[in-house]
Parts: C-alpha cells; structure tokens; sequence
C-alpha cells in the first residue's frame, strides 16, 4: 500500500462521521484572539464568523461575510487549515476548541463569540454550537444586528452574552432585503428593543453598540436612547466611534464622542466608549 493511500484512509477513519441532519452554517473563519467585544474587548476567545448578513452598513469593514466561500480558514495558532462550507454545529464546534487549545492552553474561562455577517440567519446553527461547547466548559457570546427577535428566541438559550446593534439609520446604505428598507424617518428601534428584551428575560448579560459616524445627528442619537429607555439599566451602552472605512472616510470629530456621551449619561444610562482594538493591537 503506498503512503498517499495509507494517509487517505487514516483520514477518513479519524474524520468525524457527517450528520445529515445536523444545522449548519457557511463560516467566513474560525479564530481565536484577544480583541474581544464591548465590555470584553481585550478578553481572549475564539471567534466563529457566519457568512451572509441582510444589511449594508456604510462603515462594514468585513463586506467579504456578505457571500460565502468555498471554504473557510480555521486558525490554530502559526498554522491555517480551510474548512470546506457550510460547516455543521459538531464540526464548528470541535474546531472551535481546537483553536483554543492550539491558541491557549490551560485557559481557564473558555469563551467563543459568533458573529457574522449575520448569525441569527442561522438560528438553530448558533443554538446546537451553543449546546455543545456550553458542554465543554464555554460561555457563548453572541453578536448581531438584533432584528430577528423570533430567530434569537430559537438560540437564546444557549445564549450568555449578547452584543446588540443599534443601527442609526444614517450609518445604513440599501439593504439587501426589500423589507428592511427604512422608510424616512423611520428606525429599527423597536426590533432591537425585542431582541434586546428576548436575552434579558434569558438571563443573558447585554451590551447594546451604536456605531457613531460623522453624519450621526443629534436627533437620531437621542431617538435611540429613546427607545431603549424600557432597558437602559439593564444594558451596557457602547458607544463606538467609526473607523473609517469603505464609505466612510472621516473619523468622528471629538467634540461630538463628548456630546453623544454626555446626552447618554444624562438619560442615566451606563456607557462606554469602545473603538475598534484589532487593528491597534495588530491582532486577527
């Protein structure tokens, strides 16, 4: 028997059996890091990013989630593998912890973010990756636009953390769904209130992110806080002043972080204010 054929079926006989019936979803990548989100931002944990998301923000700084690849790269460590798509939840979730021990071994709290693109495409994907690496010793974190309450109430379970957008409407270019579209003067404020309500009854802890752009007003600002006055001592507020990218070409002035902060603390309610790490830290 000559080596190639040996190795092939050594392969197959280690490979985890396919489940047909298994949820699955088309990843972007698998990796792990310190960049962290929110009030984590600087926490070490592996980060599962789903492909496709329903919206176009002006500032997105991953326009490649919007379609998925052939394959997807999972990092561990020095060294990349590409993960044929779409990917089941027990193969997602044993690579998940690969990457971790191959990042970080003997970490003691083990946490994995699912972001996207969109994940709450893919609601049943996100629950049964939840189930199986919560078994493991996990916290799950999940990061999304909040504007599927009845896709989070699916996952939401096996939901520790959520990361909840709210998207300014001025931050938004044209969405790829007809029904999203935003009508002048409109929001998906009240979207992101029931999804935001949906993790609370859950148990879940929540930060709730707006990004600032220089063409954020005032008035819309202070719309957002409205809405989410029902939960604002029950959330996080993260205020995230735009890394120019893409469309957006000019950072946000200063003097306007200070104003927007200022408005939220006076509307009582907790605030930080969190840039994008990554990129400083020169981390994935």
């Amino acid at each position: 028997m000559d080596l190639r054929k040996a190795l092939q079926e050594l392969q197959g006989k280690t490979r985890p059996p396919v489940d047909d019936k298994a949820s699955r979803a088309p990843l972007i990548e698998i990796f792990h890091s310190i960049q962290g989100e929110g009030r984590f931002v600087g926490v070490p944990m592996a980060f599962v990013r789903t492909a496709t998301c329903p919206l176009r923000c002006l500032y997105c700084d991953t326009p490649n989630s919007y379609k998925a690849p052939p394959t997807a790269p999972v990092r561990f460590g020095v060294r990349t593998s590409q993960e044929p798509n779409p990917v089941t939840a027990p193969r997602a979730a044993e690579l998940v912890r690969q990457v971790t021990q191959a990042a970080l071994p003997g970490l003691q709290q083990k946490r994995v973010s699912v972001t996207g693109g969109e994940p709450l495409v893919f609601p049943e994907f996100v629950r049964d990756l939840g189930r199986l690496l919560r078994d493991q010793g996990f916290r799950l974190h999940l990061e999304t636009a909040a504007l599927d309450a009845k896709a989070l109430e699916l996952c939401v379970g096996q939901v520790d953390h959520l990361s909840a957008d709210y998207k300014l409407p001025e931050t938004l270019g044209e969405p790829e769904k007809a029904e999203l579209r935003l009508l002048p003067g409109n929001s998906y404020g009240e979207r992101h209130l029931r999804c935001v309500e949906v993790a609370l009854r859950r148990g879940a802890s929540v930060d709730v992110k707006i990004v600032l752009t220089d063409k954020v007003l005032d008035p819309g600002f202070e719309r957002a806080l409205a809405d989410l006055t029902p939960v604002k001592s029950k959330v996080l507020l993260v205020l995230q002043p735009v890394t120019p990218f893409g469309a957006v070409h000019r950072a946000l002035p200063g003097r306007d972080l200070e104003r927007f902060v200022a408005t939220a603390v006076r509307e009582g309610f907790d605030v930080r204010v969190v840039p994008q790490t990554h990129k400083t830290l020169q981390v994935p």
